[in-house]
Order: C-alpha cells, then structure tokens, then sequence
C-alpha cells in the first residue's frame, strides 16, 4: 500500500510524463492534419468541395482516430490522477486529524506528569519539614530526659537529705 506522499508523487510524476510525451503527440498530429486541409484547402473559395484522395482521407482519419485515442487516453489518466488525489487528501486528513488527537493526548499527559511532579514536590517539602519537626522533638524529648534525670537527682538529693537532717535530728533528740 502506498502512503500519501508516495501517491502524490506518482500523481506528480505521472503528469510530467503525459506533458512530456502526449502534448508532442497530440501537436505532431494537429500539425499534420492542419497541413493536409491547408494543402488542399488553400485558395479556395467556401462554395467550391473538397475533394480528397482514398489515401488522404485514409491518412487524415487515421490521424484523427490517433488524435482522438490519445485524447481519450489522457482524459483516463487525467482521471485516474485525480482519484488518486481525492484519495489522498482524504488520508492525509485522517493522518492530520490522527496527529491532532494524539498531540492532544501528550499534551494532557504533559500536564498530568506537570500536576504529579508538583504534587510529589510538595510531598517531599512537607517530609522534609516533618523530618525537621522530629528532629527538634527528638531534642526536645532528650532535654526532657535531662530535666527529669535531674529532677530525680536532685529528689534523691533532698531524701539524702531529709534522711540525713532527720537522723541528725534523732540524733540530737537523742543525745538531749
């Protein structure tokens, strides 16, 4: 099967040729016939007959009937040409309006992939700032830890202490 672009230029192809070779033809056998009335047609008058030979006749029909085939001959090509050129606007239409739909579809797929890329970016912009937040509850938590060690430090001071001071204070009871 031929694409588009391929008939197109036969089409193209094919009428140079029938420039090249019929249009010398068809002017070669003008010519001819145009000489044989000019030579027996010159210097009469329009009441007078024409009179031709059975040979002249014979060749002047047979030059008409040549003219004529060929004439019948470039009028099919000509024809031909121009279904092959129906038919090929036709595809390349289709082919145009294919390309359209699927320069639509990339294009909303660009801007789906756009959408998603966006999305995902702002996903990892809001891990980034909960990784950050962890880290300073993780400090956080630690200086708690340090808060609360020394808070039971300080407590197992102050019983140190109370026991001591109470003791002492026994002590003194005691010796009183």
């Amino acid at each position: 099967m031929l694409n588009n672009g391929e008939v197109i230029y036969r089409g193209y192809i094919c009428m140079r040729n029938l420039k090249l070779y019929f249009l010398p033809i068809g002017a070669i056998a003008l010519l001819l016939w145009c000489l044989l009335f000019a030579s027996s047609v010159y210097g009469s008058t329009p009441t007078e007959a024409v009179t031709l030979t059975p040979q002249e006749f014979a060749t002047l029909k047979t030059n008409f009937d040549t003219l004529e085939s060929t004439i019948n001959n470039q009028l099919t090509t000509i024809n031909e040409l121009e279904m092959q050129l129906r038919v090929a606007k036709l595809s390349t239409s289709e082919q145009k309006n294919e390309l359209i739909e699927a320069l639509s579809l990339i294009n909303e797929q660009r801007t789906q992939l756009t959408e998603a890329r966006n999305l995902l970016q702002k996903q990892e912009q809001m891990l980034n700032e909960q990784k950050l937040s962890l880290a300073k509850a993780e400090i956080y938590l630690e200086q708690q830890k340090n808060e609360i060690k020394k808070a039971k430090m300080q407590q197992r001071n102050s019983k140190l202490l109370n026991i001591l001071l109470g003791g002492t204070v026994v002590y003194l009871a005691a010796k009183n």
